[in-house]
């Protein structure tokens, strides 16, 4: 020990000083990991045993094992068990980085992407890779046989992890060995142990099961060989399942499916299976529930099995055999617990026999969820409860208590320079793009399903067999009310997934039943029966997978069936979790439907949004009349858009128009930010192109650009007057104060929708990201299911010819000259909404005197304030334009209908505020002056 470090943490009879209490953060990183690591103050040590990972990744390979390998004995033996468990959770990273050398700081992968992507090539060094198979895996091995559940778990954890980062020829020989002899029946010991001794080492053997099916379900992947399997892995966990044991045994049945997945199917004939159906018949319940539960994944297991094999329907049919049986005795076993966990897993068993694994769908759907909440990988968990392992979420190591935040070293990052498509995609709200991967991606399955059916036989057997059982939880009757709602749930759950599988051609009948028994549990009992009210999480289920179901059963049936029972029950529902997914998800079940049809339910859902419900509502409160369901407003807010491009000019200028002036003067921010994005796809709406009239010919064609002009000028005539509290004077065409005065919210919020008008035009013109995750999920699709319908549909999709010209003639016109006025305003904020509006300008506009003047301007005023909000201090580069898209930048619609004032007169339009915060002069005499007149002046941008 060097002099002036603290004692180990083996001594704790010494009376700390008050320089022991403190950190001394002066001392470099390495070194202040092995001082406090050592420290005697237990929140010292785990604080820096925190540090590990992080650290190592910093500091490289030779420093790591120069200086962080060495720390690890007395750690494994800390007497805080804590300390232990993060000390495990650690050892992974720390491992990886001691024998990869093209990992961590200055290399060219990081840690979390060489533990993610296996495919990652290695380079080991040889002194670390031989430290780590080791030395470390025998500190993990030492952990794992700790007395702590949470120490075992995590280094069960880590010990998995690393074998996927060692040689394939290394597993057997220096990792497999430490789960093996755990895993050794206590028979094979001559010892006489004490009850406590037994107990611990059944605990050593649930352990083991658990790391074993790790293992052995990594070869699903090719991470472990699928010999090491076979001969190791299998018969390890077969011996378990006869051990004297039950928690063991229950462990044991948990680590078949996986192991399975790792085999042959001549191994899940000759073996697997028929240790399965003995468990499911053990003499102990909680045995046979755990098998019941394991059902899915074993059905699973055999999927990918058939995947692999030459003939996939002899394996459909071996599980079809074996499977189905063995539910059928869990399902009316002498237990109750048995019979209800079986229950509870039934829907999703049934959805496991959809060829989803081993389909090109899986590697289709999205696999996180968006960090707006719209969670469209809810897709994958509604029709595919299946897809991953629903033991590890129950009882095995993955379940195990992960590290708490660590503390986070400091990183320099340097800038670069932004590509114009990656700031247009930034700027574009999340949930714009989560509401088109969520339609893409229900698209996909729908597609896959009309494309991959699932096998006849197994359909057959299922409605034959189990699907009574099934609907039959929507009516189940126990004895205990509790456990009644809970198997409602249960179905409520699985049934878009059951509904999947079984399609459309099994609608009639059962299915159909069961749905509406879920929503009436007095469904079927006779006319004079009274509506009765299901259990509210059931409605809530159903209510957030209503559309997924309609899609899946086609628009005839939805129309016929679905549709009234979203009027009738879902509509007006009091609720406010189901009112959410109704509005969430109404676009989408809309556009199911035809024309009429649609139209139809869109005004009863204008109606209820207007009402007391929703925007009309007066909540009860006394200090927030408007805040409690800002969640509802705002979820009609965001489905706006999506329905704009549903329907024509003149049914959105009558029913829509009105919700969308409520939610752009909501109390709430987030409701008005989220709201002012439906307004380019209203303006587009209202072109002269998507007007339907009953005239024909040439009076038809200037009646409707006549309607569609005016239409237009009434809502930019309502955003000056609403947002910007100012009103076009009739005689002159000023626009001046109407007495109410603006703040600089409201500025900036008119920015933010030139910039929304901004991104629509480009967008229009067909400007993709290449990283964009829901392009990328449009080419999968597309790829792989040989599918010609991804169109151009949707909120900020392409533009025809005749859209564009309208929307950059509004733009050009009425709306940017207003805003432009802005970069002389009082507020910082206002400028800096303002300079980033203009950087997002279409190339078209980049030539106006008044543009290039006020982006000059703003520009300037970056370079002299370092911190005004770190903005790129150059105009990122404009896309070149395609000859067919360089059009006359105003309109000849535009030309005549200018501010609401003749272009022939030439008028120069005065804007006037109530010269609070518009009139100022620049601190640095930077700012121009302005005109005497209060307020600012502005000119049509196209005449300048």
């Amino acid at each position: 020990m060097e002099v002036g470090e603290p004692p180990v943490a083996e001594s704790q009879d010494y009376a700390l000083r008050f320089e022991d209490l403190t950190v001394d953060d002066d001392l470099p990183l390495t070194d202040r990991i092995a001082r406090y690591c050592r420290s005697g103050i237990a929140l010292q040590r785990l604080v820096h045993v925190k540090m590990l990972a992080e650290t190592s990744e910093v500091i490289g390979t030779r420093m790591t094992i120069a200086a962080l390998i060495p720390l690890l004995p007395q750690l494994v033996v800390d007497q805080e068990s804590v300390i232990r468990q993060h000390l495990a959770s650690q050892i992974l990273p720390l491992a990886l980085v001691s024998m990869v050398t093209n990992v961590g700081h200055g290399q060219p992968y990081k840690v979390s992407q060489m533990l993610e992507d296996r495919s990652i090539r290695k380079v080991y060094d040889s002194q670390g890779y031989e430290i780590v198979t080791t030395a470390v895996v025998g500190y993990l091995n030492k952990l794992i046989q700790d007395p702590d559940v949470d120490v075992r778990r995590s280094a069960s954890d880590s010990l998995a992890g690393l074998a996927m980062q060692v040689r394939k020829d290394d597993i057997a020989k220096a990792i497999l060995p430490i789960p093996l002899q755990l895993a050794m029946s206590p028979k094979s010991s001559k010892r006489q142990l004490s009850p406590e001794q037994e107990s611990h080492m059944e605990e050593l053997r649930i352990t083991a099961a658990n790391l074993l099916a790790e293992l052995g379900g990594a070869a699903e992947k090719d991470g472990v060989p699928v010999n090491v399997v076979r001969e190791s892995i299998l018969p390890a966990v077969l011996s378990l399942c006869d051990d004297p044991g039950f928690r063991a045994r229950r462990a044991a049945a948990q680590a078949l499916p996986r192991v399975l997945a790792g085999t042959t199917m001549a191994d899940a004939k000759s073996t697997v299976l028929p240790a399965f159906e003995v468990l499911s018949k053990d003499e102990v319940y909680r045995v046979r529930k755990s098998t019941g539960e394991c059902l899915v994944d074993m059905s699973r297991s055999m999927m990918i099995i058939a995947s692999k094999e030459r003939d996939p329907a002899a394996v459909n049919a071996l599980r079809r055999n074996s499977l189905i049986p063995i539910a059928e005795s869990l399902l009316v076993d002498t237990n109750k617990f048995v019979r209800h966990g079986m229950m509870q897993f039934l829907g999703p068993f049934l959805a496991s026999f959809y060829p989803f694994v081993d389909s090109a769908l899986y590697t289709i759907l999205p696999g996180s969820s968006e960090s707006d909440g719209s969670n469209h990988s809810g897709i994958v968990a509604q029709f595919f409860p299946h897809a991953s392992s629903m033991v590890s979420r129950l009882n095995s190591s993955a379940a195990a208590t992960t590290s708490a935040p660590t503390p986070t070293l400091a990183s320099i990052n340097t800038e670069t320079e932004t590509p114009l498509i990656k700031e247009l995609q930034k700027a574009l709200p999340q949930f714009i793009g989560a509401s088109r991967s969520s339609a893409v991606s229900l698209k996909a399955v729908v597609s896959h399903r009309q494309k991959y059916r699932p096998d006849p036989e197994d359909i057959k057997a299922i409605v034959g067999r189990l699907l009574h059982h099934f609907t039959g939880l929507a009516k189940v009757i126990t004895g205990d009310e509790n456990t009644d709602a809970e198997m409602r749930v249960y179905c409520a759950y699985s049934y878009p997934a059951v509904v999947l599988l079984l399609g459309p051609e099994n609608w009639e009948g059962q299915l159909k039943d069961c749905f509406k028994t879920l929503l009436n549990p007095n469904y079927g009992l006779g006319e004079k029966a009274e509506t009765a009210i299901p259990p509210l999480p059931v409605k809530r289920c159903l209510a957030s997978s209503l559309h997924t179901v309609a899609h899946i059963l086609g628009p005839r049936i939805s129309a016929f069936d679905i549709m009234p029972i979203f009027r009738d029950f879902f509509l007006r529902d009091t609720d406010e979790s189901v009112r959410l997914n109704m509005i969430r998800n109404f676009p989408t079940l809309l556009s199911l439907l035809d024309p009429a049809t649609r139209q139809q339910y869109l005004i009863l859902w204008c109606e209820m949004i207007q009402g007391d419900e929703v925007l009309g509502a007066l909540k009860r409160s006394a200090t927030n009349p408007l805040v409690l369901n800002w969640r509802q407003r705002n979820c009609v807010s965001r489905s706006i858009a999506d329905i704009l491009v549903m329907m024509d000019a003149v049914f959105v200028h009558t029913y829509l128009w009105p919700i969308l002036k409520l939610v752009l003067t909501d109390s709430i921010s987030l409701v008005r930010d989220d709201a002012i994005w439906a307004i380019p796809i209203l303006l587009k709406a209202l072109c002269s192109e998507n007007v339907i009239m009953d005239k024909t010919g040439g009076d038809a064609m200037r009646s409707k650009e006549r309607w569609s002009a005016n239409a237009c000028q009434e809502v930019i005539h309502w955003l000056w007057e609403s947002i910007l509290k100012m009103t076009p004077s009739k005689s002159t065409g000023k626009l001046t104060s109407n007495g109410r005065n603006s703040n600089f919210s409201q500025r900036q919020l008119y920015c933010q929708i030139c910039t929304a008008l901004a991104l629509a035009i480009q967008f229009g013109d067909g400007l993709k990201d290449p990283d964009d995750p829901v392009l990328e999920l449009e080419n999968k699709f597309s790829t792989h299911l040989s599918a010609q319908d991804i169109t151009e549909y949707g909120p900020y999709r392409r533009l025809s010819d005749s859209e564009r010209s309208h929307l950059v003639g509004l733009l050009a016109n009425d709306m940017l000259p207003v805003a432009i006025n802005f970069k002389d305003d009082g507020v910082t904020n206002v400028r800096r909404s303002l300079l980033k509006t203009l950087h997002l300008m279409p190339h078209d506009f980049t030539h106006f005197p008044a543009f290039q003047e006020a982006t000059s301007v703003l520009e300037e005023e970056v370079q002299t304030w370092e911190s005004f909000d770190g903005m790129q201090q150059n105009n990122p580069p404009a896309p070149p334009v395609p000859a067919q898209k360089a059009r006359a930048v105003v309109p000849a619609q535009h030309q005549e209908y200018q501010n609401g004032v003749s272009s022939d007169e030439k008028t120069r339009v005065d804007v006037h505020d109530d010269g609070k915060g518009g009139k100022k002069k620049s601190s640095k005499g930077r700012r121009k002056e302005q005109t005497s007149e209060t307020g600012f002046v502005t000119h049509n941008l196209a005449s300048i």
